[in-house]
């Protein structure tokens, strides 16, 4: 175990070569110009999640806003109830047989 340890005493802190830092910024550099496009700059403003947020609220928000101004549907069907004739059972009869059942059609 004090082998290992010792083994840590001529350790120096490591240092990178004089063009490192110059490559990494020029490669950087490079990656912004090619990012300069109009489907780039879309996508990494719609990536923001402020903005992410604000647009998916204000699509529930138009959501609701449609559910809410919906037209009422029982004061219309009410009345075309009313004026709807009833069928009897015998037409209701021939109806669902003639849709069904071609060979015993029932004729009035």
């Amino acid at each position: 175990m004090e082998d290992a340890l010792n083994s840590l005493d001529g350790i120096k802190r490591a240092t990178p070569q004089p063009w490192l830092f110059s490559r990494i910024k020029a490669r950087l550099s490079r990656e912004e110009a090619e990012e300069r496009t109009v489907w780039g700059t879309m996508g990494s403003f719609l990536s923001r999640p402020a903005v992410a947020i604000a647009g998916l609220c204000l699509i529930l928000l138009f959501n609701g806003a449609l559910l809410l101004n919906q037209p009422k549907e029982g004061s219309s069907a009410g009345i075309a109830v009313q004026n709807e004739q009833v069928p009897s059972d015998s037409e209701s009869f021939i109806a669902s047989s003639s849709s069904f059942d071609f060979e015993n059609l029932v004729q009035p």
